[in-house]
């Protein structure tokens, strides 16, 4: 049995050479994000798409049984992932790779070419102005905060002012 271990999105997975196809043993991929084994075993076995088999791989000394998908399934199987499952420290990175995937394939259905390169440039920008627009925003909303403030302490003095009997008119 050919394998190698490979790091991706920082952790690490085995990938084996099943008939000449790249497979991915899931138990240690779902691990690796802190999900729970039994739902996403339900999610990979109910549904054909998945492409999962059975196969033998070596693990800490031994060979256990394993359930693996075809890598080329990964990509879609993460899709599925609700990051709010997934445990704070791996959220973000799962976020991340989603809304790359929803750019390529965006990318594909309306040019029918999907560059990474010219994708992740394009969602750079994108962060960039999103950054840029949080940030008017907060300005914003600081300086209406402090406006607030400004008029709520100038309508007190010249409440209290007024409470002097000084403006009042004498018949």
């Amino acid at each position: 049995m050919e394998y190698l271990n490979v790091n991706f999105l920082g952790s690490e997975i085995m990938v084996i050479n099943h008939d000449g196809e790249p497979y991915v043993a899931m138990h240690t991929v779902v691990d690796g994000m802190g999900l729970t084994w039994q739902p996403q075993h339900r999610k990979l076995t109910s549904n054909q798409r998945w492409g999962v088999i059975k196969m033998m791989i070596p693990t800490n000394g031994d060979i256990q049984d394993a359930c693996c998908i075809p890598l080329r399934k990964l990509f879609g199987w993460l899709l599925s992932i609700n990051p709010n499952k997934v445990p704070e420290s791996k959220r973000q990175t799962i976020i991340r790779y989603q809304e790359e995937c929803d750019e390529v394939l965006w990318q594909y259905w309306t040019t029918g070419i999907a560059n990474r390169e010219k994708i992740l440039q394009e969602m750079e920008q994108l962060k960039k102005r999103q950054a840029e627009s949080e940030a008017r925003g907060s300005a914003a909303g600081k300086a209406l905060y402090q406006r607030k403030l400004e008029k709520r302490q100038l309508e007190m003095q010249l409440a209290a002012i007024n409470q002097l009997d000084l403006f009042k008119q004498t018949a």
